[in-house]
């Protein structure tokens, strides 16, 4: 946004963040391109475009049409200028509605395909290294996770995320990877040139209506900017309500006042979805009181159940009214929601009773890296904890032999009967209807040859 500060001209002793902010990098001009984008051959079509969906709709369009004797002209799309407008409408009873393609999708999915889209996985280096080229292309992983280390230039980003979507689509994914990273402003963002350029607590302080304008347009800025580079997800706003400079979120939060914070939270992720990216609210159901890091060990939270409703769950309640797409659950024990002080990414009275029944979030439910210091259960009973608890994706951020522990501990538990066949089904048909809704299909490439199959990556253009 023009004529504003950006993050070299806040006070950021003021705010308590000391200059511990990355240095600037200079932007790299002229990436707008991306390899292999002559030599790609046609993907799988989007699961909603598939003939065989569309050759249902036709069929139904054709029954209705010949029942009711409608003289109607159908509109038809192929690029050409001229619409057909209807004459006539008529009148049908009520019929029967067409399974959703993406339950269709679905039910066509291996239990090894599923089990991929339900992870979110993180490697070392700027390049695809060989596992990972295996967990997406022999394990069908759908999500990928960039931090620091990943990140050298705009164009190797650019490159990156263009390569870790051929072997998606090389690997025949029903559609194409969420690639994320923390991109949340102030101390915790991987891009110095993109926005938000306000940290948290500088938008928490605005006054009037500045903070919100801010919070909004910053997020949507953040999502067009990282779109640019093929990175789909942001892991932000952050939600969490600080108890004051003691608390690990103290630096990242908006604040101490749980409306503000609602407020400010979903503003943020109305940015998000104006430029059709996915956000994703956490530390769920709130680490703002927390002293303890879940990197190193598992903080617990003691308030009783009306503390929490009055100013931990609020923001987190704002988010879900505005639409959010996905939400983050921590490591945290909080034994006023269960009293077996079980981490919250585990719980299924945590994920499952409050967040999706009392809350009643229909979204995606992400826990945060399992391979935190928080978490002390093996990486596949933990991976298959998360799930029974209700979590519809698992995070293994670094290690290549626990992410493979935990795709077979999660396969297993289902043929063994531990997890059930439909609630993995369910998880699968809200991830892939979210990244149908954030226009993450696989696009065809028509008259395109070649030995490669390619996605073609939503870039800027919402």
């Amino acid at each position: 946004m023009g004529g504003q500060n950006n993050d070299k001209d806040v006070d950021w002793k003021e705010l308590g963040l000391g200059r511990r902010m990355d240095r600037h990098r200079k932007k790299t001009a002229g990436t707008t391109s991306r390899p292999g984008s002559s030599s790609r051959k046609a993907a799988s079509p989007s699961w909603y475009k598939r003939p065989s969906t569309l050759g249902m709709i036709g069929a139904v369009v054709i029954i209705l049409a010949a029942g009711g004797g409608a003289a109607a002209l159908l509109r038809r799309s192929g690029g050409g200028s001229s619409a057909a407008t209807a004459t006539t409408v008529a009148t049908f009873g009520t019929a029967a509605s067409p399974p959703s393609s993406t339950d269709q999708v679905v039910a066509g999915m291996s239990l090894e395909e599923k089990v991929g889209q339900m992870m979110m996985i993180g490697f070392d280096g700027t390049a695809p290294d060989d596992s990972l080229k295996k967990m997406i292309q022999d394990r069908h992983v759908g999500a990928v996770i960039l931090y620091g280390p990943n990140i050298s230039s705009d164009d190797q980003v650019t490159q990156l995320d263009a390569s870790l979507q051929q072997l998606a689509a090389q690997a025949g994914q029903p559609a194409q990877l969420m690639i994320a990273t923390d991109q949340e402003g102030g101390k915790t963002r991987r891009f110095m040139d993109i926005g938000p350029v306000y940290s948290e607590p500088f938008i928490g302080n605005m006054t009037g209506g500045a903070g919100v304008r801010s919070a909004t347009d910053l997020s949507s800025s953040a999502g067009r900017g990282l779109k640019k580079l093929g990175i789909n997800t942001d892991l932000a706003p952050v939600a969490d309500v600080t108890s004051g400079s003691s608390s690990i979120m103290d630096t990242r939060s908006y604040g101490n006042d749980p409306q503000v914070t609602a407020t400010l939270t979903a503003a943020a992720v109305k940015g998000f979805n104006d430029a059709t990216t996915i956000s994703c609210v956490k530390h769920f159901p709130g680490l703002g009181s927390a002293e303890d890091d879940p990197e190193q060990t598992l903080p617990t939270i003691d308030k009783d159940r009306a503390s929490l409703d009055s100013t931990d769950l609020p923001p987190f309640a704002a988010a879900i009214k505005a639409d959010v797409p996905m939400v983050m659950v921590t490591h945290a024990a909080v034994p006023a929601l269960d009293p077996a002080k079980t981490p919250a990414s585990l719980s299924r009275p945590i994920i499952t009773g409050l967040l999706r029944n009392q809350m009643g979030f229909n979204g995606v439910i992400i826990t945060d890296d399992l391979e935190m210091g928080a978490i002390t259960e093996s990486p596949g009973d933990a991976a298959v904890a998360a799930i029974a608890a209700g979590a519809d994706m698992v995070m293994f951020a670094h290690t290549p032999a626990k992410q493979q522990q935990a795709y077979d501990a999660i396969i297993a538990a289902v043929k063994a009967g531990k997890l059930k066949q439909a609630d993995i089904d369910k998880s699968v048909e809200r991830i892939l209807e979210m990244k149908k809704r954030y226009r993450l299909e696989m696009e065809e490439s028509a008259g395109e040859t070649g030995t490669a199959a390619a996605a073609t990556t939503t870039t800027g253009a919402n």
